[in-house]
């Protein structure tokens, strides 16, 4: 087999597949401590078969030091797609990384328990973890915590959500206000002159100021430059309820009869259901995020378009990051990383799609 059709493995990967320790095959590769012949010639057939790379640190390796970062953050079951994602990227930068002796330790709470987070916090601290990256949602309760841990010395990122007061080494996600002018852009772009527009915004989302709130004022603060003129009807808070957003979401369409919908809801599925069963797919939709539910709507364009953020690139920039700081002392040149935001529509959304629907 050519050396070119099988991947990389990592020693942990090649370790076992050769039955074999993870030091029984550092020591074969730098001809160290004591082997048999057999084992040593399997090494390097395997090595040669799997076109194997040594790592540049293998300093780190020899020395066996290890390099751990907690990230603490937040699930939803009714966004799973959205924590999926998230953690694709977080194991993909393990993959990469830990041949160089990076360890993740993952706690996850549910979004609305914000006091397992700060006991999260409290007990890795309490175990000795010097590096942090944290991606909390009510800030408000958390910060506190967050901030003891700088005060102390610890090393601690922001992900996704930039918290007012609070100097992490950097934050990493996407700009919510570029997001928000990037909607009023494309209602530019789709809507005519004098359409009526409907925005859908979840009660939950409502005290959500660090990334929808942010989203609202980049919108809003578009309109005025726009060269069209819009009839903006008045905001529909819908129940963080999922069926009863779902009637209430269809009650404001049937009432008002919209031509431009722009939901910052996250559950485009309910509207575009709704616009689709009434034959309305002229009415112009718009969104955010793609997740399983929605795409067969952007494919037959009942969803016109939406600003999607790779927030598994998000992850493993935050991962990487924390990571070359700790181990290389390669320092953050930034305060905020901002990851490029894309706008997906029937024609490109293939290239879009969540891995788990592959």
């Amino acid at each position: 087999m050519s050396n070119n059709t099988k991947n990389r493995m990592t020693m942990n990967q090649l370790a076992k597949e050769l039955n074999i320790s993870r030091t029984t095959l550092y020591n074969i590769m730098h001809q160290k401590g004591a082997f048999s012949e057999e084992t040593e010639k399997r090494v390097f057939k395997a090595l040669e078969d799997y076109n194997f790379r040594a790592n540049n640190n293998a300093r780190n390796l020899a020395k066996h030091r290890e390099y751990k970062i907690a990230f603490v953050g937040f699930y939803s079951m009714r966004f799973k797609y959205f924590f999926d994602e998230i953690d694709a990227g977080i194991e993909r930068a393990l993959a990469d990384y830990e041949d160089d002796g990076l360890q993740i330790i993952k706690k996850y709470s549910d979004r609305e328990n914000p006091r397992q987070q700060i006991t999260d916090l409290k007990e890795l601290d309490e175990q000795g973890i010097e590096n942090f990256i944290v991606f909390c949602y009510h800030y408000e309760y958390v910060y506190p915590q967050i901030q003891k841990l700088i005060e102390k010395g610890k090393n601690v990122m922001l992900f996704s959500r930039r918290i007012p007061e609070v100097q992490p080494l950097c934050s990493v996600g996407c700009n919510d206000y570029l997001s928000g002018e990037l909607m009023m852009e494309l209602l530019h772009k789709f809507a005519p002159e004098g359409s009526r527009v409907q925005l859908l915004i979840s009660e939950h989302n409502h005290h959500d100021n660090l990334v929808v709130g942010e989203r609202l004022a980049g919108f809003y603060d578009a309109l005025p430059k726009s060269k069209k003129r819009f009839e903006i009807l008045e905001n529909a808070w819908t129940s963080p309820v999922p069926e009863e957003e779902k009637g209430e979401i269809r009650r404001v369409l049937e009432e008002r009869n919209p031509d431009v919908v722009l939901d910052f809801v996250c559950n485009l599925e309910y509207a575009a259901r709704y616009l689709e069963e009434r034959g309305k797919q002229n009415t112009v939709l718009l969104g955010y995020d793609v997740y399983p539910e929605i795409v067969p709507y952007i494919k037959n364009s009942t969803i016109d378009a939406v600003v999607y953020q790779d927030l598994s690139s998000q992850s493993y920039k935050a991962v990487q990051l924390m990571f070359e700081y700790i181990c290389y002392g390669k320092r953050m040149k930034q305060e905020n990383y901002y990851l490029p935001l894309n706008v997906v529509f029937a024609s490109n959304c293939v290239y879009f799609e969540c891995s788990d629907m592959e």
